[in-house]
């Protein structure tokens, strides 16, 4: 790339509130700060506020969505505004992410010729999306598939059933600086995305009212979750149920909060649970971070505190109980409200392991070494990599008529 500024371009779902998004916001802090032109193309949401001034957003309608929705007509359309907008903006390289931009991507590829890559910010998505599947075979080939960590390649290898070789990248995270920390706060604080891959939050509200119920020591806490989504209702009227029956407010959902509101509540937090973005965060203030599941089989149970253990550079979720040993929610919040002692040994080390693992710079070169390799992959392959994809839309007509002939035998 000889351009005095490359341009590179996130294709994502939504710029809602959440971890994945913050991931991009990062990302496009350091690529301005350091010459690169910056595109955020998605559906939109609340953090398209929160990107950095340069960045520009294109808000397009359907990214989000499998081809599977549109009409024949109508996705050939789609195509084509999308083609269009690509070409318009001169984008050097494309980052796509999962479950559905990436297949947009591939699918107008012929007609765009911009070198892209698969990103993926979530592995659950291999449970449900064979288009995807394909995908990652085809780049995986071609050095142009990446992870955040290796649990996540052990997880779409199985769901694919393929050996896969990905780049590794963790998350680049920017630390929350501490700054007049309030000890006198007790709570216990998860910040996620309510949606079913994240349903710990249900199980985390039980746990911490059974234990508010059994400990007097536990009494002086509150449990606030922070977040938004599609479990939100369902889960705010567990709280009320419970803050009603104890005649107190001993759960809080604040729904969506950012910027210094939302480090503030971290900086003050007892202790943290959950899991991606948000756990590593937790980290960065030095507090005891319970590694939360997203597998209906791991979600209703601590799986230990970040740091502790020296498998945890690269686990930042659980996704299968062979991973490490469990106790309740109950139990492992009871440890760190108990003891001083247990409390600051666990905020160190969750400490000490994000300062090693997690620097924001080094992360970031890497990216921008990597993008530069992107391009460069597709100036030598790039015809190969187009045959390779020459079927793909085959692949989706096929699994419309799938799709559509399941339907039928249902009726």
């Amino acid at each position: 790339m000889n351009k005095e500024k490359i341009t590179i371009a996130f294709i994502t779902p939504l710029m809602i509130i959440g971890g994945a998004e913050s991931y991009i916001i990062n990302k496009c802090e350091w690529l301005l700060a350091h010459g690169f032109n910056v595109i955020v193309i998605s559906e939109g949401g609340e953090n398209v506020a929160h990107l950095p001034k340069g960045t520009l957003h294109i808000q397009h309608e359907g990214i989000s969505l499998p081809p599977l929705v549109f009409t024949k007509n109508q996705y050939t359309d789609f195509k084509k505004k999308f083609a269009a907008l690509l070409l318009e903006h001169n984008i050097d390289v494309i980052e796509a992410h999962n479950s559905y931009p990436i297949v947009h991507v591939v699918s107008v590829y012929k007609e765009t010729k911009i070198p892209f890559c698969l990103n993926v910010l979530s592995e659950l998505s291999y449970s449900r999306n064979p288009l995807l599947k394909i995908i990652t075979k085809k780049l995986n080939e071609f050095g142009l598939f990446y992870l955040l960590t290796p649990q996540m390649n052990q997880f779409i290898e199985r769901a694919s059933m393929s050996k896969l070789n990905p780049g590794i990248i963790p998350i680049p995270v920017k630390p929350i600086h501490i700054k007049d920390t309030n000890t006198h706060y007790k709570y216990i604080l998860s910040v996620s995305r309510l949606s079913r891959d994240k349903d710990y939050v249900r199980y985390l509200i039980q746990d911490f009212y059974e234990l508010y119920k059994e400990n007097k020591v536990s009494r002086d806490y509150k449990l606030i979750i922070v977040g938004d989504g599609n479990l939100y209702h369902e889960l705010n009227e567990i709280a009320t149920a419970i803050n009603t029956e104890g005649s107190t407010e001993i759960i809080k959902l604040k729904g969506t909060v950012v910027g210094r509101d939302l480090e503030i509540l971290y900086q003050n937090c007892t202790m943290f649970a959950g899991m991606g973005t948000t756990l590593l965060l937790a980290a960065s203030c030095g507090k005891p971070s319970i590694i939360a599941g997203f597998t209906p089989e791991t979600n209703k149970l601590a799986w230990g505190f970040w740091g502790e253990n020296n498998l945890d550079a690269n686990i930042i979720a659980i996704s299968s109980p062979k991973e490490r040993g469990s106790v309740s929610f109950q139990l492992a919040i009871k440890t760190i409200i108990e003891s001083d002692v247990r409390r600051q040994s666990a905020g160190t080390a969750a400490s000490e392991m994000f300062k090693q693992n997690y620097d924001y710079d080094s992360i970031m070169k890497l990216w921008k070494e990597e993008y530069i390799r992107i391009s460069e992959v597709f100036k030598l392959n790039g015809s190969r990599i187009e045959n390779s994809l020459k079927y793909y839309n085959f692949y989706i007509h096929f699994y419309r008529l799938v799709r559509r002939a399941v339907k039928i035998v249902k009726v």
